[in-house]
């Protein structure tokens, strides 16, 4: 399309930032920061005014678009927006090219609307899909693509080849005259990558996160526009519904009290059976972390959490997940730290002190629990045969090795049971690997669970790793825990603070203790 629209965002607020909207042809960086609340906000930009006129585009890498449509479901209860999306997109108005799923054709393939890349991250195979899909579009149609993400196509593509292929797909967009939106996570990207992809866009927009006193405050700024522009930062809260509310000062309330015993609660555990066992959704059943979460968690989660130090994890882990050691659940554990004996001598002298150890314990005699032994490396590189349900593993810094043994354990387990993956941990990992080399096992991995229906947890040392590999992990999990340790003059006090989820999550620190019994007592607020 050659003629040029001004488009407005649907949002006042952020068309009067703008200095009146952008122009119908303009490349849109989407820049966000871990923690952010941004989908809702770029959702309601591009089904503002949309009818049978547009046509979208969908790239993604972030998940199948059968995910997609099963989360925009779930949140249709509470979420108006993604009814929206998923109501007024039908097949003649929105093709998906799927980078997640990838193809094992020598060619790319298609399947209805859907167009499969047989390497995505290779930028001549991506281009011509991309350039097929849109010429298979009726003439009379203006497009929008919606590009999510350029921080995943990162793992898989040089920074430089990222940069080559941006300046590519952005002229060809605007040769056409379409509209596009490129996602990225503004902390897993260099400086320099980040001023190139400015140079490049028409608009750039930035949704910023900031800490508080009580959790984290969400905020929008625009550093770049087609019309002049304000660069002032406006914070915004997300309702439940999905719409968003500006606030005229940044959110903060008082700090807590400092904690003692005296202050904190137990963890309340609902009791019972519920509706939502055999669902897609698991919920902790700790009526606290449950609502930090927004609800629960997908089944098909990929879960990280990351700790600080003097931070009693293990205990933590197992009182949250301690659903999944049962007999209708395979749990598979990764372990790098210690060896299989020693694990089985300290869960031994650990469950006279806390019952909650008794679980794995339980779960491992039984046959339902497997452990992949990544410490005693083997000299023997063909003695990787499994002796009572542990998988011993020659070389655990060799991710092709690693998949593979992984691999051979989930396929041992009988189809149609669910599976618990626990990895401790990926800081272990990276002492023998490069820090880019562990992304690009995560993403492979990552997306082999999903493609399994698996959850799984992925621990890690938070301060023993750069920021932008938090950052890419980030963005590659759906689900992002941290634990805290804060040093006072009583000694350390510990907190759990959602960052990520795949509902409308609070974000607020939480602080909590682990009694006698490792079961997790929070703060009364």
């Amino acid at each position: 399309m050659s003629d040029l629209r001004i488009s407005g965002t649907g949002l006042p607020v952020l068309d009067s930032l703008l200095g009146r909207g952008f122009l119908s042809n303009s490349i849109i960086i989407v820049s966000h920061q871990p923690g952010s609340y941004y989908r809702e906000l770029v959702f309601r930009m591009v089904t503002n005014n949309y009818d049978d006129k547009f046509y979208s585009i969908l790239v993604t890498f972030r998940f199948s678009i059968q995910e997609y449509v099963d989360r925009a479901k779930i949140s249709m209860d509470d979420n108006q927006i993604f009814k929206e999306i998923t109501e007024s997109s039908p097949s003649a108005r929105f093709s998906v090219i799927d980078c997640f799923n990838i193809s094992h054709d020598e060619e790319d393939s298609k399947k209805g609307t859907i167009h499969y890349v047989s390497n995505p991250f290779n930028v001549d195979n991506l281009l011509s899909v991309m350039a097929q899909v849109r010429e298979s579009v009726p003439k009379d149609k203006h497009v929008i693509w919606i590009f999510y993400n350029l921080t995943e196509m990162s793992i898989g593509v040089p920074e430089e080849e990222l940069v080559k292929f941006c300046r590519r797909a952005f002229r060809y967009h605007k040769q056409q005259g379409d509209l596009a939106f490129y996602f990225l996570d503004e902390k897993a990207h260099s400086d320099t990558f980040f001023a190139k992809i400015y140079q490049l866009s028409d608009v750039f927009l930035k949704f910023i996160v900031e800490e508080t006193s009580w959790g984290l405050a969400n905020g929008v700024q625009v550093i770049k526009s087609v019309f002049p522009f304000q660069s002032k930062k406006v914070y915004y809260d997300i309702k439940g519904n999905g719409e968003a509310q500006f606030l005229t000062n940044k959110p903060d309330r008082k700090a807590e009290t400092p904690t003692n015993n005296g202050l904190f609660t137990k963890g309340h555990m609902e009791s019972g059976k519920t509706d939502w066992e055999n669902s897609k959704l698991f919920r902790t059943r700790i009526t606290r972390l449950d609502s930090l979460l927004g609800g629960g968690i997908l089944q098909n989660s990929i879960i990280a959490a990351s700790y600080q130090y003097g931070v009693r994890t293990l205990e933590a882990f197992l009182y949250i997940f301690r659903d999944k050691f049962d007999e209708k659940t395979h749990v598979i554990q990764v372990n790098y730290h210690f060896s299989p004996e020693e694990y089985d001598v300290r869960s031994k002298l650990l469950r006279q002190k806390a019952e909650i150890h008794e679980f794995p314990a339980k779960s491992f005699s039984t046959g339902n629990l497997s452990v992949i032994d990544c410490f005693n490396i083997k000299q023997d590189e063909t003695d990787n045969e499994r002796i009572n349900n542990v998988y011993p593993l020659a070389n655990p810094f060799d991710m092709d090795k690693l998949l593979s043994i992984m691999t051979k354990a989930r396929n041992s387990i009988p189809e149609g049971k669910p599976v618990f993956w626990i990895f401790t941990d990926l800081t272990d990992m990276s002492i023998g690997i490069p820090e880019d080399e562990v992304l690009k096992f995560c993403r492979r991995a990552f997306r082999y669970h999903k493609w399994c229906g698996d959850m799984a947890i992925y621990t890690l040392n938070e301060q023993a790793h750069s920021e932008r590999f938090r950052a890419k992990l980030y963005h590659l999990s759906d689900v992002f825990i941290k634990f805290l340790a804060e040093d006072t003059h009583e000694g350390i006090d510990t907190s759990i603070q959602v960052i990520k989820s795949s509902f409308n999550f609070n974000s607020k620190k939480t602080k909590y203790i682990l009694d006698e019994k490792a079961q997790m007592q929070f703060a009364v607020d």
